[in-house]
């Protein structure tokens, strides 16, 4: 090869670094300081940003440089960089709105929760505001749509095999910056707070840690002989003796006014060690009461409030065992506690924002509490008064071993906030009629919603039980939102007061188990809380058969179910007993990660390589519902109404008849009626619950009736 022609390589290959300079480097700046002002919600702090942090600023200009350098593949080179571009500023801008109703930046596991989202979209966005985001959206579309008419097409040919190089060129750069960055301190490995890694590492980096690193990656010591040393550690171990058990009727409750918890008159002693898992009645009832966003707002330093928000929860700390709960995530998140307390496996193994309900549980059965009760003969029950659907509930609850689901869709009518989420007073109800379903006793998970976000800006209440008196200034302008949100939390105490007042007189013991989810969406830091962090909500367990001291023990939330279950002298499940006998360990969290790889990811050698759990066939709602009769009604002659009745109908109760969704209206909870449907001679009618998202979570029996001909042909 001459000289002339290397050098005409080399021309081609600098002309290419020019043309990735001028379209690429340049943009790839401006997009990086636009996306890092969404992320910081500023103009200014980007700057700072790119001055404190030169080297991580650079670092995420190359990686969003690599993806502009796609473009030089196509003839539209113009058009797909455009498209590239909108899809860096919809990330920033997606970051952003999400940062207004949460705490946690945007992952690329939200992605999977667009079904969830667009289910409760109403209760954050005003239709004013889904207005914009459509007219924005049909903008991009049409500016897209304009460029791609209007750009001329590139001549390829053999600068592809440029491109092709420098993409390579800087994708390798990019990988090897990030192992030594990595390696030297410059980036995080593991995000521990979400939103401050956003911060330090950038959103670029942080959102593709988010698409590449999910699930447990594999630990380096993971082996059997790992496994049989920590499963040995655990059964070697001898059971933990129970301590006494975490009640005390020493100060007596008020009763016969709706903000007491009752006065505990009945007591009786623990179940007895060895206890035989056939005789059902020597273990209690178990209530999990998982509450939206509950929290002592006290705990806010220098905020004053004209009555106390939560009366009966502070009597509650004070009687019965309780202490600060550490959560895996402030202001959302509800779903990841959920996944702690049940299974009792750290999130802080999985991806940075992951939610293991959407990915792994989706076809991954897993040890919990549910399971593990089982074994003692307890039924396990879900509620919730929300959407079944809502981070896949329907599905990950079969998974995790529970018999049956109630979410919104299989309660009658109900009580709404101000914003539209349930009012957490119906769910009394639903636990009672949990209670009630079978002879034996019952492991009951609750989750709750009144509390949830978003907050209103302005004045909503008219008159308000509560009023804010005082607050530190770094939450002055959360005033009104503050306002809504104590006034919500004093309800959900006079719940409580009802709950632990109904269960009180239940025949059998029952131990309830309450705690908030994490702490709401405001500008909350650890120096404005007393208790110095904000990934600490509490947690109190009560039961209707007091005896014994309270127990005060600040636990994680992946450890409050092992707790609960020693105080009550029960070991089942490997999870239970691990945290029960190793939580002093030195390798505890280490051992921990190769159990939750093993048992989710690997070989499965806990349980000697076959798994012990199978999915359930997960119930939807307690009572039947059934399909009886329909009839037509058309005394208007051009206009058809069908009748059908049937039990325990409920809003959410939806007609198809011959496959056919129609629109129903739910008139009560034997009857419901249907307009607008296909006339033919055989209706083939069924009913299902669908909820917000229009997923049908389960059917009724199916009933045929036969039209006159008359009828079907007048149609």
């Amino acid at each position: 090869m001459n000289t002339s022609k290397i050098k005409g390589y080399f021309k081609k290959l600098l002309y290419q670094l020019r043309l990735f300079a001028a379209e690429c480097l340049i943009p790839a700046v401006l997009l990086n300081l636009c996306i890092e002002g969404f992320s910081r919600e500023s103009v200014i702090r980007p700057f700072f940003y790119m001055i404190q942090s030169p080297l991580v600023f650079l670092y995420n200009t190359l990686l969003i440089c690599v993806t502009l350098t796609v473009s030089f593949f196509f003839k539209r080179r113009k058009f797909v960089r455009f498209l590239i571009c909108v899809l860096w500023l919809a990330t920033g801008i997606t970051d952003f709105v999400l940062l207004q109703f949460r705490t946690t930046p945007f992952t690329a596991v939200d992605l999977l929760l667009l079904d969830s989202a667009f289910s409760i979209m109403g209760h954050y966005l005003t239709v004013f505001q889904i207005i914009l985001v459509v007219l924005a959206i049909l903008l991009v579309l049409g500016l897209g749509i304009f460029l791609f008419l209007r750009t001329k097409k590139e001549t390829v040919g053999t600068s592809r095999i440029y491109a092709g190089l420098v993409f390579g060129l800087f994708l390798l750069a990019s990988t090897g910056f990030t192992n030594l960055f990595m390696s030297c301190g410059v980036l995080e490995r593991n995000f521990g707070n979400l939103a401050q890694s956003f911060h330090i590492n950038g959103l670029p980096y942080c959102f593709f840690s988010s698409i590449l690193n999910t699930g447990i990656s594999k630990p380096a010591s993971y082996s059997e002989e790992e496994i049989d040393r920590i499963v040995s550690s655990i059964t070697a171990s001898p059971a933990p003796t129970a301590t006494p058990v975490p009640q005390s009727g020493a100060t007596p409750l008020p009763t016969g006014t709706p903000d007491s918890t009752g006065s505990p008159d009945a007591t009786s002693a623990p179940a007895p060690e060895g206890s035989d898992k056939q005789t059902i009645t020597e273990h209690p009832n178990f209530i999990f009461l998982q509450l939206e966003s509950f929290f002592d707002p006290t705990l806010i330093k220098g905020a004053e409030f004209s009555k106390d928000p939560v009366p009966n929860f502070r009597r509650m700390k004070e009687n019965f065992s309780s202490g600060f709960l550490t959560v895996p995530s402030i202001g959302a998140g509800t779903a990841n506690t959920e996944f702690e307390i049940l299974t009792g496996i750290n999130l802080d193994f999985f991806g940075p924002g992951e939610y293991p309900y959407k990915t792994v549980l989706k076809d991954t059965v897993c040890e919990s509490i549910a399971f593990n009760l089982s074994s003692l003969d307890l039924t396990s029950h879900a509620i919730h008064n929300n959407d079944g659907t809502f981070y896949g509930r329907h599905t990950v609850f079969s998974q995790l071993g529970f018999d049956t689901f109630t979410p919104i869709e299989y309660m009658g009518s109900y009580p709404t906030t101000p914003l539209g989420w349930a009012k957490d007073s119906i769910l009394t109800e639903q636990i009672m009629k949990a209670l009630h379903s079978t002879e034996g006793q019952d492991f009951i998970y609750t989750i709750s919603v009144q509390g949830h976000g978003a907050y209103p800006e302005e004045p909503v209440l008219e008159h308000p039980v509560i009023t804010v008196d005082a607050l530190p200034e770094e939450l002055s302008d959360s005033y009104y939102e503050l306002l809504y949100f104590v006034n919500q939390l004093y309800e959900m105490d006079r719940f409580l007061a009802y709950l632990t007042a109904t269960l009180e007189e239940y025949e059998e013991e029952v131990v309830l188990v309450l705690y908030g989810d994490h702490l709401p969406t405001f500008p909350f830091t650890d120096d404005l809380m007393e208790n110095g962090s904000v990934y600490e909500t509490e947690y109190v367990i009560w039961t209707n058969r007091p005896a014994g001291a309270p127990v005060e023990r600040d636990v994680e939330a992946y450890g409050l179910s092992a707790h609960v279950l020693n105080l009550y002298d029960i070991h089942e499940g490997l999870f239970t007993r691990f945290h029960q006998t190793n939580a002093e360990s030195k390798t505890y969290l280490e051992d921990m990660e190769l159990l939750a790889y093993d048992v989710l990811y690997g070989s499965y050698e806990s349980y000697d390589g076959v798994v012990p759990y199978y999915p359930t066939k997960l119930q939807f709602g307690l009572d039947p519902i059934r399909v009886r009769s329909a009839h037509l009604h058309d005394e208007l002659k051009d206009y058809f109404c069908l009748f059908i009745n049937g039990d325990n109908f409920t809003p959410y109760s939806t007609a198809y008849i011959n496959g056919e969704k129609c629109k129903t209206t739910y008139i009560n909870s034997q009857l419901i009626s249907v307009i607008g449907f296909d006339l033919t001679e055989e209706l083939n009618i069924r009913v299902a619950q669908v909820g917000a998202d229009s997923y049908p979570l389960s059917y009724t029996n199916e009933i045929t009736i036969s039209l006159a001909p008359a009828l079907y042909e007048r149609n």
